[in-house]
């Protein structure tokens, strides 16, 4: 089957969008000194048997003395289907409390044209309740979040896996278009200068009759700096969420 050219933009971009938006999951933990930058933040997690509550809860309070941040950004996005377009793309990502996140790639490919800046608020989780139906699930080492919007669009449902200490060790996207599409994401947390962020990501994207793979990491932090600020968003709260 043909791959027309749109589909192409739409897929890599949207690809691009989620792959880079859940990075602000690696939000830093309040500062320490630095005898106590290699090793990582202690945080209480909810016992077992906890509520959706007490696992929002857990993310929440993972950096309550955290401002904002800036990091460069690397990303290599790969498509394993043609027609094996392969963008590698540098530049930064800007994170605002309370989830707000940038991402501001000034050079991408002609067919990626308009897709320089990328924002969005998934990363508050002070949202997700009133953004999605929300089902918990365990096992010994984490926490699974099943979610689904309160409001239907192109995702018909998100799934998240949380480590007992709220970092996010991966992430799913499925799609109401057709089952099979999905973009699927792993991270990986450093300590850095105290601060525990994520510095790598991992990408399999079954989009359109796309197929890729990426890879994304992060360096040169920044900390409680100044950052673009975000475009508001709609003053309705089930509008304000973002997929």
């Amino acid at each position: 089957m043909e791959i027309r050219p749109h589909w192409v933009r739409s897929a890599l971009g949207l690809a691009l969008c989620l792959a880079t938006g859940v990075a602000a999951f690696a939000q830093p933990t309040p500062a320490v000194s630095a005898s106590a930058s290699a090793a990582a933040p202690i945080v209480s997690p909810p016992p077992t048997g906890a509520s959706v509550e007490s696992v929002v809860g857990l993310v929440l309070a993972r950096n309550p003395g955290m401002k904002s941040y800036k990091a460069h950004a690397h990303l290599d996005l790969h498509q394993v289907t043609f027609p094996w377009l392969h963008p590698v793309l540098d530049g930064y990502e800007y994170l605002s409390s309370p989830g707000y996140t940038v991402f501001d790639y000034p050079h991408t490919p002609f067919y990626m044209k308009g897709i320089t800046k990328v924002q969005g608020a998934f990363s508050n989780a002070s949202r997700w309740m009133r953004c999605y139906n929300i089902a918990l699930s365990e096992t010994p080492d984490t926490y699974k979040l099943h979610m689904v919007p309160k409001i239907e669009g192109e995702i018909s449902a998100i799934d998240l896996v949380l480590d007992r200490t709220g970092r996010m060790a991966q992430v799913a996207w499925y799609y109401h278009e057709n089952p099979n599409d999905h973009i699927e994401l792993s991270q990986t947390y450093s300590v850095i200068d105290g601060y525990d962020v994520v510095t790598s990501q991992s990408s399999n994207v079954s989009l359109h009759h796309i197929r890729a793979r990426g890879t994304q990491t992060f360096s040169g932090f920044e900390f409680n700096v100044s950052v673009p600020t975000p475009t508001p968003t709609p003053s309705d709260p089930l509008h304000a969420c973002d997929n």
